[in-house]
């Protein structure tokens, strides 16, 4: 009897088996994706803390038709561009990601109907502290050791990139201060091409290498070169790039240059014995474009000792004044605060009247308190307060809640800024539109751009000085791009933005000349409309030039020397108006927070933008004006209130022009390029001393080249900020043993200057005797330690007066 129970069970059990077995083989199998994945990551895989990155995704698929998502994750949420693939296709598509600080992979995706395939890329964060280059175009391997040999002895190596490595868009290159560009720019697409041209508009450096293959290395950049009508000539003598290198042997003594007829806003480096100009260089926006017309990029080149000061001065480094003093590297909160300050110049998110405030408050004491008390005692019910007290607080929330909808509206509320940066030297601009979106509801928001804009959250401090923690959005690249998912409270407030480059002609220019010694701007309105508030801002300061109609030009002088620091916004409209009670005082509080984002807060001492190097924060003209800009952001499916208000901005750097000059300490360009014994680094430029010694380079920007000298002045201070205003004259901030000297460029003896202990400004007797042809000082100081004392703090800078006569 228990076998055949047994029996039974197993036979029960074995006969759902094969049910289950058979309906499970009859269900449909989900096939696995046919699609193959690969990804690269553009610019050697590097980028800027809090910046973008520039992803190429290699799409394959040999299976049937299907169509999905690249996909990524980031920190402020997913990030996705649709990409349809039918049988037999291959695509590679781009996708823009802001990874995370010191993020050391990304992981992307394409999810599809069939299932998900991922790759993995390796990326990294750029340099900081000091200025990060890369070499396009070095396949035989001779440009990377000469730049190795050229940066401050703890500067990055440079990155190493292929015309494929560079990204469509400008926001991916940024981090970079400069390109050398040896490769074959023809095959650069007009993406590409656009994309160096805003990235130099921007503060970028690039250095074109000629010689004999001139023709396909600046094709794409003919109208950026400081030269037109190029040409190569043979047989051209090379001493005269070995002294402006300070070599005594050139590396080759005759050589085809590749050159031309000078434009008019360009600069001669260098010039050979028989004419023929050898490098030249020409401001472009903030940045700067130097053409060389010897093939530096040459087996002859890769040892010559020339090289490392050649390139010294040919790509000089501003990051170290710039960490110090403000320039550059700006802080992204800080500059997104600023923006959403600006944003919430609405008179829906202006606080209540305190009129107001306190009637609500009083009537809400008075009503749940003694009121409610004496009409419950009056019907003899006091004991009903459990109930009463309750119903009072909904009663009272309900009417808060309903004056707070009459004072605050019921529509959705859009308030765009549009910050449009463009060049004379080119036809696109980079456009960045801010969008402040008010909601009377709790509710979430889908919001887009009619363009491929990469699109973000405004993530910034608020009121209490902590980072708020945004809700996750979905990001959708493309045109059109959306932000998906954007959840905002009751009468609340958040922040979008788009980023894009567009094609554009300034609306504005500006020109210098010079009276008394000072600079002297024409600017000039290009556009159809009037723009309003025309200003000129730097991290120094600033100066109002006011309303400029159509065609009309408009003189103005920059500012002297901002001795008691106030920004650039407080100069252009005065200290204080801060209240924000009307429409126009609204209209200065939004334009002073966007002056503060461009330019910084605080002005620095010294009197404007330094020369020279990658300057993201001025000097900028800038003109206002109404409208919706070229990106405006919709919010999709709601009929909304727009205020909107566009800013034109153009880089307006004094230039040094011919005559008289006087280069403070803010402007050289200042390098570690030796330490020995107990020296350490104590950040960008400052070196802890003790016994040893430490050499720098000084040297004057590369618009000064030619620049005759008749006074040089070294100052040595513990800081950078302790020589901005110019550097005083105190000794004893060093003890005795610390000694200052001078290198000869034509001898190379050292020249002593005298102590630390007594002074800290030195003036050199004999100018030539400290500056060499290419417009660079050698500075070496030598400790002999006290050891109670320890490490000195040690920096160098100097001041030059002379004469250009270019």
């Amino acid at each position: 009897m228990t076998i055949r129970t047994a029996v039974t069970r197993a036979s029960r059990f074995g006969l759902l088996l094969a049910v289950l077995t058979f309906l499970l083989g009859t269900a449909p199998v989900r096939a696995a994706s046919s699609i193959e994945i690969d990804a690269r990551a553009l610019v050697g895989g590097r980028y800027e803390v809090g910046g973008w990155l520039a992803v190429a995704v290699t799409l394959v698929n040999d299976g049937t038709p299907t169509a999905g998502d690249v996909t990524a994750e980031t920190p402020a949420g997913t990030v996705r561009r649709h990409v349809e693939m039918p049988a037999g296709a291959r695509k590679v598509v781009m996708l823009y990601v802001q990874p995370e600080a010191f993020q050391r992979t990304l992981s992307v995706r394409y999810e599809e109907p069939n299932g998900t395939v991922s790759a993995e890329v390796p990326v990294r964060v750029l340099e900081q502290s000091s200025g990060q280059r890369a070499i396009v175009g070095d396949g035989g391997g001779t440009l990377r050791p000469q730049l190795i040999g050229a940066g401050e002895i703890t500067g990055p190596e440079p990155l190493l990139l292929a015309p494929s490595d560079l990204p469509e868009r400008p926001e991916a290159l940024r981090g970079l201060d400069a390109i050398v560009w040896a490769g074959d720019s023809a095959s650069l697409t007009e993406a590409q091409r656009r994309t160096l041209e805003r990235w130099v508009d921007e503060g970028g450096q690039l250095v074109v290498i000629g010689g004999p293959d001139w023709q396909a290395r600046t094709a794409a950049f003919t109208d950026l070169l400081p030269v037109e009508a190029l040409s190569a000539v043979d047989g051209v003598p090379q001493a005269a790039l070995a002294a402006w290198a300070g070599s005594e042997e050139a590396a080759t003594q005759e050589a085809t240059v590749s050159t031309g007829t000078l434009r008019a806003d360009a600069r001669a480096l260098i010039t050979a014995d028989d004419g023929t100009l050898l490098a030249s260089m020409r401001p472009v926006g903030a940045g700067r474009v130097v053409l060389v017309g010897t093939d530096l990029a040459s087996d002859a080149h890769r040892g010559w000792e020339g090289s490392p000061r050649l390139w010294g001065r040919m790509l000089p480094s501003g990051a170290i004044i710039d960490v110090w003093m403000g320039g550059g590297f700006p802080i992204r909160e800080e500059i997104d605060t600023s923006y959403s300050g600006a944003l919430e110049t609405l008179p829906s998110l202006a606080v209540p009247p305190a009129e107001l405030l306190l009637v609500v408050i009083v009537g809400y004491i008075l009503l749940i308190g003694p009121i409610s008390y004496l009409v419950l005692r009056r019907v003899d019910r006091r004991e009903l307060a459990w109930v009463t007290a309750p119903l009072l607080v909904l009663v009272f929330s309900g009417c808060s809640y309903g004056i707070g909808r009459t004072l605050k509206g019921s529509d959705v509320i859009v308030n765009q800024i549009t910050v449009i940066r463009s060049a004379s030297a080119g036809t696109a601009a980079s456009v960045e539109t801010l969008a402040g979106i008010y909601s009377p509801d709790r509710a979430t928001y889908d919001v887009s751009v009619e363009a491929d804009a990469l699109m973000g959250r405004l993530l910034s401090m608020n009121r209490s000085g902590f980072g708020t923690a945004p809700s996750p959005v979905r990001v959708e690249q493309g045109d059109p791009a959306r932000l998906r998912d954007l959840a905002i409270g009751v009468f609340g407030f958040e922040g979008v933005r788009a980023i894009g480059v567009v094609e554009h002609d300034a609306g504005i220019s500006v020109s210098w000349t010079s009276r008394g010694g000072r600079p002297v701007g024409t600017v000039t309105n290009l556009g159809e409309t009037t723009l309003a508030d025309v200003a000129w801002i730097s991290a120094a300061g600033g100066e109002m030039i006011g309303d400029i109609e159509p065609g009309e030009s408009v003189e103005f002088e920059v500012p002297s020397t901002n001795f008691n620091g106030s920004s650039a916004s407080d100069q252009v409209y005065g200290f204080g108006g801060f209240n924000s009670g009307s429409d126009e005082q609204r209209r200065i509080q939004l334009r002073r927070q966007v002056i503060d984002a461009l330019v910084g807060y605080g002005g620095l001492v010294s009197d404007g933008g330094k020369v020279g190097g990658s300057d993201a924060r001025g000097p900028y003209l800038v003109g206002w004006r109404d409208g919706d800009g070229p990106l405006p952001v919709l919010v999709d499916g709601q009929e909304s209130q727009r205020y909107a208000t566009e800013v034109e901005v153009i880089a307006a750097r004094p230039p040094l022009g011919v005559g008289a000059v006087t280069l403070g300490p803010h402007m050289m360009e200042i390098a570690v390029v030796e330490m020995e014994g107990d020296a350490s680094s104590g950040g960008p430029g400052v070196v802890h001393l003790g016994t040893g010694s430490v050499t720098y380079s000084v040297a004057l920007p590369l618009e000064a080249s030619g620049l005759a000298a008749d006074e040089v002045e070294i100052l040595v201070g513990p800081d950078p900020h302790s020589l901005s205003s110019g550097g005083g004259g105190f000794g004893g901030f060093w003890p005795n043993g610390y000694t200052v000297e001078v290198r000869d460029p034509s001898s190379g003896s050292w020249l002593l200057l005298g102590d630390l202990g007594t002074r800290n400004r030195f003036e050199v007797d004999d100018p030539a005797a400290a500056l060499s042809l290419s417009g660079r000082i050698e500075v070496r100081v030598t400790g002999e330690a006290d050891p109670s004392f320890g490490q000195a703090s040690i920096f160098i800078s100097a001041r030059v007066s002379g004469v250009i006569d270019q």
